[in-house]
């Protein structure tokens, strides 16, 4: 009968894993080219789905992705034969002109590097949240150098060679003399503190700012002075030839010949004037607009033509939420988009002022997204519109939600918690008792919430969510990564130990990855039903039928890494992937496994129960064996029964969740119970 029952499985999974796929939807589109180095063969451009490289001087452009953990890619440095690219989640290096990148060291891991750059082959990390890092040994390690610094986010670093600048949005310029060991304030003239880019050209700098602004400084910084060119918005500066160009938000490029005394425009071709980027190879001049699309000009800019019109890409989506008949996807890098046909078009929204999206949760037709710089915005018509809401917050950085009763809470990734009882229309405080601001996870089930981190492990409060206590008890890893909560279990998702389970709100923790790869990169859980699913950072999908007992893969036919989100619309379970947009699967595929959906033919009850649970099994007259085991795998009993109905004592049990299995000569039957 053993051999049988095995047969039995292994024909149920073949026979899944050949007829269900996963389908990619048609989008959301990537786009947003934000910076671009050239090495002296290859020219690279960062964008919102990865890294884009070319060998023939932007006649021909692919992705080079190899090795990169996060495709929401920023900016770029050099030294030696490496190329550096920073990522909302650290720095990735190459050796191999893009073709396989590897994380440059782990002290950055997690971190979003929105700028990074090399002086005397020293690098430099300017990030969100975390200030300024340093790496001495081409990214192998880093250590923080922060002194004289405060800014919470770093916009752009440069160098003239000397000095190192850092340009921030809303504290202003500082300035380096000795490799980031001290910092120091240089907005003397500076009337806007919130800087877009800046640049060192023919031994001067120049700074742009949010309110179009543009600042010259002839004295490393010391002072400056306003340009009055009239150009609006400058986003990036590049020279080339003598000349310097500067790339503007919706008016095109700039070309000025006398160090930017004078600018013309230099559109001539350039069908596109939303420009995020600019670069140069030694003898081209290229501009990457919002769309994704790069142009180039090998006549200094009199004349440009699409080069990459073909290398069309979709975002990484990071959150994803239903609300009513609308698909919600909140993308890193690339806005947040709503789909009414399951994907098959999407639209972006306007109505929030940032392409960051860190999560998105909905109940009914309210939905929050949670934004990088910008805090949260709020929409009451399922995602069509949004309005800011951050009356309260101190942090503009939301990366989780969870709805409790009638509070919303929001996580923050540098001041805990918050709280709102007018749907997010005020917030407070709510973090009283939390080690750790950085607020990676939350959930509730309705009466508690609790609060995942980035290094203290998990956190319960009651639905007031005004102390805080610990529950780690039995968790190997505090790096926790998700959280939900389903049929009286606690579900936590960790960065590098799998999943763990508890029965009792986290006073104690259970090990809860069977089926999974050792060590998994748990990026997402999901429950929906009965069902809890769990994206990996290898690009997997798998599901649990037993609250994390075991996991079985539904990954066939999905394309992408890691797996970022996951949700349920319609008819269908998506999937949010880095630099993949959002992938759909059938519900009733996956849960055709074991039937659960239709047809269960095992029922336990009263679920919980207490002392003594009935079994009832809906085939008439059939021999079956029914085995109950822990959520770990390990048989507690074993009854063998023609009946249909079998009572068991259960009071020496322990409370915990336990598995049900019936076993009989031609099949398998799986359902759960838990002891209270």
């Amino acid at each position: 009968m053993a051999l049988k029952k095995l047969l039995f499985i292994l024909g149920v999974l073949i026979s899944f894993n050949c007829n269900a796929q996963w389908q990619a939807t048609n989008g959301p589109a990537g786009g947003f080219i934000r910076n671009f180095i050239f090495d002296s063969t290859y020219i690279y451009a960062a964008t919102g789905g990865g890294v884009l490289a070319s060998n023939t001087n932007g006649s021909n452009w692919s992705f080079q992705n190899t090795g990169l953990k996060s495709c929401d890619t920023k900016s770029f440095a050099r030294i030696g034969s490496y190329v550096f690219v920073s990522t909302d989640e650290n720095v990735f290096r190459s050796a191999d002109h893009g073709q396989n990148w590897e994380s440059a060291g782990t002290d950055l891991d997690g971190k979003y590097v929105k700028t990074i750059v090399a002086c005397n082959n020293v690098l430099f990390a300017g990030t969100y949240l975390h200030g300024i890092y340093r790496s001495q040994d081409t990214g192998a390690t880093w250590t923080a150098v922060n002194n004289g610094i405060s800014a919470k986010y770093m916009y752009w670093l440069t160098t003239d060679g000397v000095n190192i600048y850092a340009a921030t949005y809303g504290n202003g310029i500082y300035r380096t003399s000795d490799l980031g060991n001290t910092w120091t304030a240089i907005n003397n003239g500076i009337t806007d503190q919130y800087i877009m880019t800046m640049t060192s050209f023919a031994g001067k700098l120049y700074a742009s700012t949010i309110g179009s602004v543009l600042f010259v400084s002839s004295n490393s910084g010391d002072s400056w002075t306003v340009l009055g060119t009239g150009i609006p918005s400058v986003k990036g500066f590049v020279g080339l030839h003598g000349n310097l160009y500067a790339g503007t938000f919706g008016n095109g490029v700039y070309k000025s010949t006398d160090s930017a005394q004078t600018w013309v425009a230099t559109n001539s071709g350039l069908a596109e004037t939303d420009i995020w980027a600019v670069g140069a190879s030694d003898s081209v001049l290229f501009v990457g607009v919002s769309s994704g699309h790069i142009y180039r000009s090998s006549n200094n800019g009199s004349s440009w033509s699409l080069c990459n019109s073909s290398n069309t890409f979709k975002a990484g989506v990071g959150s994803l939420a239903s609300s009513g008949t609308t698909l919600i996807a909140g993308s890193h890098g690339s806005k947040l988009f709503t789909s009414t046909n399951n994907g098959s078009t999407w639209t972006a929204t306007s109505t929030i002022g940032t392409v960051e999206i860190r999560s998105v949760i909905s109940n009914g037709s309210l939905v929050l997204a949670g934004t990088d710089m910008l805090g949260i915005f709020v929409s009451t018509n399922n995602g069509t519109a949004f309005s800011a809401s951050n009356n309260g917050l101190t942090s503009n950085w939301i990366q989780a939600f969870t709805f409790c009763g009638t509070k919303i809470f929001a996580g923050s990734g540098e001041s805990g918690i918050f709280s709102s009882t007018n749907n997010g229309t005020n917030w407070a405080t709510a973090n009283s008792g939390i080690a750790c601001n950085n607020i990676t996870a939350l959930t509730s089930n309705g009466t508690l919430v609790f609060a995942g981190t980035a290094d203290s492990g998990v956190y319960i409060s009651n639905a007031a969510g005004t102390n805080w206590t610990p529950i780690n008890n039995g968790l190997t890893s505090t790096n926790i990564t998700a959280l939900q909560y389903v049929n009286n279990c606690l579900i936590v998702g960790t960065k590098k130990d799998g999943i763990f389970v508890s029965t009792d709100n986290g006073t104690s923790w259970s090990a809860a990855s069977n089926g999974l790869p050792i060590h998994t990169n748990i990026r997402c859980l999901y429950v929906y039903g009965t069902i809890l699913y769990a994206g990996t950072g290898d690009g997997d999908v798998f599901a649990s039928y037993d609250y994390g007992a075991n996991w079985i893969s539904i990954s066939t036919g999905l394309i992408g890494s890691p797996v970022l989100s996951l949700c349920a619309s319609g008819n269908y379970l998506l999937a949010g992937i880095n630099a993949g947009g959002v992938w759909k699967r059938l519900l009733s595929e996956i849960n055709g496994i074991f039937d659960l959906q239709n047809k269960p033919l095992i029922y336990s009850y009263p679920n919980p129960a207490k002392d003594n649970i009935t079994i009832e099994n809906q085939q008439q007259g059939i021999q079956s064996v029914i085995e109950i085991s822990n959520i770990q795998g390990q048989l507690i009993k074993t009854i063998t029964t023609n009946g249909n109905k079998t009572n068991m004592d259960i009071s020496s049990l322990p409370r915990a969740v336990y598995i049900v299995k019936m076993i009989t000569e031609k099949s398998v039957w799986i359902n759960t119970f838990v002891k209270e």
